[in-house]
């Protein structure tokens, strides 16, 4: 067991002794600039749902509301709801 701890504890020093000797630069790299045309066919695309809400009267009294999901197709409420 002490000697495990005494090869572990050389092995830090070493590190300590030639860590400081090693150096270590970044290359400089020069960022790439996006040029974009006025003729290319780039389309702006939504990237939320878009929500319809839809209305119907019942017997000219009871106004209710459903939502509904345009881009996916279907119902995002289960059962319409009352306004009043």
């Amino acid at each position: 067991m002490k000697k495990k701890f005494l090869i572990a504890v050389a092995i830090c020093a070493s590190l300590f002794v030639v860590a400081p000797s090693v150096s270590v630069s970044a290359a400089e790299v020069e960022p790439e600039v996006q040029v974009q045309s006025e003729k290319s066919n780039i389309g702006v695309a939504p990237c939320a749902d878009e929500i319809v809400m839809k209305f119907r009267i019942i017997n000219g009294k009871k106004l209710q509301y459903r939502r509904w999901n345009q881009t996916r197709g279907y119902w995002v409420d289960k059962h319409w709801i009352d306004m009043n």
